[in-house]
């Protein structure tokens, strides 16, 4: 047992220094974080950006620009106490509208005095671009405050003819929201589970496509297969080259969040994104599971490619593996079985998203996560090592 340990070692060793040596996709596999956490700060601020600017729109007073204003002056007036700066327009404003002059226009119609004061339905006209989004919240506003006067008119008309408003309404909605503060940041942060896991699936590919279809490439496999050291002990040694490298570059990615989590203005969104060190202690000890997964599944995918060219190629269509679930629960984030915990990836990624966002974490969700991962990859690192001396794998035949 000894000499198999020092075997694995010595195999480690040298796979160890292979990778330094090979500096630019060393440094290709540590920017990666770097460049993850950096699409995520991006997307962040830019939300915050968005939001900025939405409050700040929404502060000024919002202009309207209305035909036959004084054919209906309940609704005008209606408008300017809700904060609309009403401004009459000529009869041109359809084409005014049209030609960019102005963003929107509200067209009153020459008859709506007789048809207010008789109790007849009046149609407004709406002229708007639908293609100019910057104007989006201006209308949705303009449009709330019609809807709100209509309602509000159509009541009185009933009360006045004895009939209650109730009949017409028979039930109401009133929205009672209880997420967390926490639970809300979702929304923020509802791609950083995908981000951390394909860093676990990714982050070594190379290395693993190099350490097994490269090595064959040059021959260098069967030079290793005439030494002492058992297939084991080569298989290990291997993985683990990889395992430790991913390891390194999650590290590394973890304490990027922190800096992040620590420095981002999510309060300017309203939201209390409290991420602690234990939490994010946690999710490190959730992707080392992930890594275990992945590397051990490179190396079964990579040992049937004929080069290191098709082994990345192969080993670039496994990373759609972790994209189904991680989609299907970014895109359905409501959807939950208990079965989740038991299926890998989703496990891990439904443990990664309560750790993030303050949900209910249990010690027995952790060993849900990890028992799969460490069973899958036994059984892959046992089939690496039976495979590994037989002559389709040495020579490519």
């Amino acid at each position: 047992m000894r000499e198999w340990f020092m075997n694995m070692r010595i195999v480690l060793h040298k796979e160890w220094r292979d990778a330094l040596r090979d500096s630019k996709s060393l440094r290709m596999a540590l920017l990666m974080p770097v460049y993850f956490v950096g699409v995520f700060v991006a997307s962040s601020l830019f939300i915050i950006h968005m939001s900025n600017q939405s409050r700040a729109t929404t502060s000024e007073p919002i202009k309207l620009a209305v035909v036959g204003a004084e054919f209906l002056p309940p609704l005008i007036g209606w408008l300017q106490e809700r904060g609309v700066k009403v401004d009459a327009v000529d009869d041109d404003a359809y084409q005014q509208v049209e030609r960019g002059d102005l963003g929107y226009a509200l067209i009153i119609p020459s008859d709506a005095r007789e048809k207010f004061a008789t109790g007849e339905s009046i149609e407004l006209a709406l002229v708007f671009d639908a293609t100019n989004s910057k104007l989006q919240g201006s209308l949705h506003f303009v449009r709330q405050q019609i809807w709100s006067w209509n309602a509000r008119m159509g009541s009185l008309r009933l009360l006045s003819r004895g009939i209650s408003p109730g009949i017409t309404n028979p039930v109401y909605i009133r929205d009672l929201n209880i997420a967390s503060d926490e639970k809300m940041g979702f929304f923020v942060m509802a791609s950083l589970p995908m981000l951390l896991i394909l860093t676990a699936f990714i982050s070594s590919v190379g290395f693993s496509a190099d350490m097994t279809a490269g090595e064959r490439e040059r021959r260098s496999l069967e030079s290793l297969l005439i030494t002492p050291a058992s297939s084991a002990a080569l298989a290990i040694g291997k993985w683990f080259t990889s395992f430790s490298l991913t390891l390194t570059v999650l590290l590394v990615e973890i304490v990027l969040l922190a800096v992040a989590f620590a420095y981002v203005p999510f309060k300017e969104l309203g939201l209390r994104v409290d991420v602690s060190a234990a939490d994010l202690t946690g999710v490190y000890v959730v992707l080392i599971s992930v890594a275990l997964l992945a590397t051990s599944l490179q190396f079964v995918i990579s040992l049937f490619a004929r080069n290191f060219k098709d082994a990345q190629t192969y080993m670039g269509l496994m990373v759609f593996l972790p994209m189904v679930p991680l989609f299907y629960t970014m895109f359905n984030p409501s959807a939950y079985e208990e079965w989740f915990r038991w299926v890998p990836v989703l496990s891990q990624q439904v443990l990664v998203k309560d750790l993030l966002l303050g949900g209910d974490v249990l010690p027995l969700h952790f060993f849900q996560a990890w028992i799969v991962a460490v069973m899958l990859a036994i059984l892959f690192l046992y089939y690496t090592a039976s495979q590994l001396r037989k002559p389709k794998i040495v020579y490519g035949i």
